[in-house]
């Protein structure tokens, strides 16, 4: 199967994917669906959503599983049963979120070939997305000790399956990844997870191989509408155009590199297996332990304005204090951004 970024395809946009491969387009393809599916006429003035031909754009793949783990399911507020009956009409399911606590922590199954995949998603709440709680719909909570012990869930209910973790976490246009998110998909993969792949920055991060498996730490877009959101207000920067696809295949993994061409064409590119040795996304961080990795990020970090550093995975009280600045933070650049005094360079 393959694991794919980032779709918010506004009313009205047709996307063209030129150059695929045959092959790539008959497996199974798991999307980031960032932004509820919406009828005309109910989509949202400041937010992110998927117009109601979102679908034609795609015809070309063979969708699998939609992830909605993600900071704009809920820019309208019944995106996620909204979202979740429009899948399920055409026989489709989406992880990751769900109408109740326990239904965004099910885990989703994928037959491909001779291969089991088994897909869990968790969102973030420090870049907004929000959390189920009991009966209270929204994202599987992406936190240390509820992750890895979903993963063991999964992993005992199928002991041939490979567990798949996807993420929507790490800040925007911040390639490199949060030092609690490295250690924990590092656990994840210690405890028998196959992989571990992260969205939302919306630029392609490194692609770290540990202990034989693949963790990739941002796959950026797939297919995101230019100039469309927030009013027309969000045209995401040339460094969001590459694009990759983690194809995690029977006989290794292949990442496979595409490009964004403004308004709505995205184009092939070329493969590389992962562990070729002159793999492009290999990280330079790829063999440091973690007190070495944190000492890396703080001096190679892309995103510094103010943002602390996340060396936890694990709920505490020092990351709850962080999420509260992150919160503050966030709220004074959205209100700076609406009445104009701020570029729009968010999704």
């Amino acid at each position: 199967m393959i694991v794919v970024g980032d779709v918010a395809i506004a009313a009205g946009d047709r996307f063209e994917f030129v150059g695929f491969p045959k092959a790539f387009l008959e497996k199974p393809l798991c999307i980031n669906l960032e932004g509820a599916v919406v009828p005309r006429g109910l989509e949202p003035s400041w937010g992110v959503y998927n117009g109601p031909e979102w679908l034609e754009s795609l015809s070309k793949f063979t969708l699998g599983p939609v992830f909605a783990a993600n900071n704009h399911i809920l820019d309208v507020a019944d995106g996620i049963d909204r979202t979740r009956r429009f899948l399920h009409d055409r026989g489709m399911q989406l992880f990751g979120a769900g109408m109740c606590e326990s239904a965004a922590r099910n885990a989703v199954k994928v037959h491909v070939g001779q291969c089991t995949y088994v897909l869990l998603g968790f969102g973030w709440p420090v870049i907004g997305c929000v959390a189920a709680r009991g009966n209270r719909g929204g994202v599987n909570r992406l936190e240390g000790v509820l992750a890895r012990a979903l993963a063991r869930s999964a992993l005992s209910a199928g002991k041939d399956a490979r567990v798949v973790v996807v993420m929507h976490g790490n800040y925007e246009f911040e390639p490199y990844p949060q030092p609690a998110h490295r250690r924990l998909a590092r656990q994840l993969i210690d405890i028998g997870a196959y992989a571990v792949v992260f969205h939302h920055p919306h630029v392609v991060g490194p692609v770290e191989r540990y202990r034989g498996r693949t963790i990739a730490y941002s796959v950026g877009n797939w297919a995101f509408s230019h100039g469309k959101f927030f009013g027309g207000r969000l045209k995401l920067p040339s460094e969001s155009f590459h694009q990759i696809a983690l194809e995690l295949g029977a006989d290794g993994d292949v990442v496979h590199h595409a490009r964004f061409v403004p308004p709505d064409t995205v184009r092939y590119e070329r493969s590389e297996k992962v562990d070729a040795e002159s793999f492009s996304l290999r990280p330079a961080f790829e063999d440091f332990d973690d007190h070495r990795y944190d000492t890396w990020f703080r001096r190679n970090r892309v995103k510094r304005k103010l943002l602390p550093v996340y060396r936890n995975p694990d709920a505490c009280f020092g990351n709850v204090v962080r999420d509260g600045w992150v919160c503050v933070r966030q709220r004074l650049i959205d209100t700076a951004a609406r009445v104009g005094l701020k570029r729009m360079r968010r999704g």
